[in-house]
């Protein structure tokens, strides 16, 4: 697969970007344009992931912001309940006692 062009860069300020894999790191970095790229970088993200493998990220990510979630479950038309980024967050962590 192609490498990351550089126009990509700023979404992976956290990450040495010359050693991302973009097939290895597939996920990383579809999440990571959908969450901060440009019109631009998306174009390039369409062109060298599937449909499928960018609905995948959409709905099983739980790093995407909850903004994002909603423009792309828009995008490609699909159901907020099979969004897990959407989801309230688990009712677990609301019992705990350092919550009380």
């Amino acid at each position: 697969m192609a490498p990351l062009p550089g126009h990509t860069r700023h979404c992976f300020w956290d990450v040495r970007f010359d050693g991302l894999d973009t097939e290895k790191q597939a996920f990383l970095v579809i999440e990571r344009i959908l969450d901060y790229g440009s019109d631009r970088d998306f174009r390039w993200l369409l062109k060298h992931y599937g449909d499928g493998d960018i609905r995948a990220v959409i709905t099983k990510s739980r790093s995407l912001s909850r903004r994002s979630g909603q423009f792309w479950r828009c995008y490609f038309n699909l159901e907020e309940n099979e969004i897990r980024c959407l989801q309230p967050p688990s009712s677990r962590a609301a019992s705990r006692h350092w919550n009380e």
